[in-house]
């Protein structure tokens, strides 16, 4: 009786280190994607009012304006290309823990 309920702790602590591994493995893409929607809208430029009142004609607002949209453009792109990166990564390592858990039931 009292190897059994030892058993059953050690199942017990064996399974909650497992769903604490799985779920630290679930929570780094959402970290990852949090740090990187950070990052990216820190790094997106706008106009500021000083800029908007140093200039004196509209051609110069136009210019400022598709340049912005141009680079802010650049930094959308990398910004799906890293995040597609990380939503892969994490599937890629979903589906090889998939197969190792059933290899190991067969």
């Amino acid at each position: 009786m009292v190897q059994c309920n030892i058993e059953e702790r050690i199942m017990t602590q064996q399974n909650f280190e497992r769903w604490t591994e799985m779920a630290k493995k679930l929570q780094e893409p959402f970290q990852a994607m949090a740090e990187l929607n950070v990052k990216t809208l820190q790094g997106m430029h706008y106009l500021k009012p000083e800029e908007i009142a140093s200039i004196k004609k509209p051609e110069e607002l136009l210019e400022k304006q598709i340049n912005l949209a141009v680079e802010n453009g650049h930094k959308a792109l990398d910004y799906m290309q890293k995040s597609f990166q990380i939503v892969e990564k994490a599937m890629f390592g979903f589906v090889q823990e998939a197969k190792k858990a059933t290899e190991v039931k067969h």
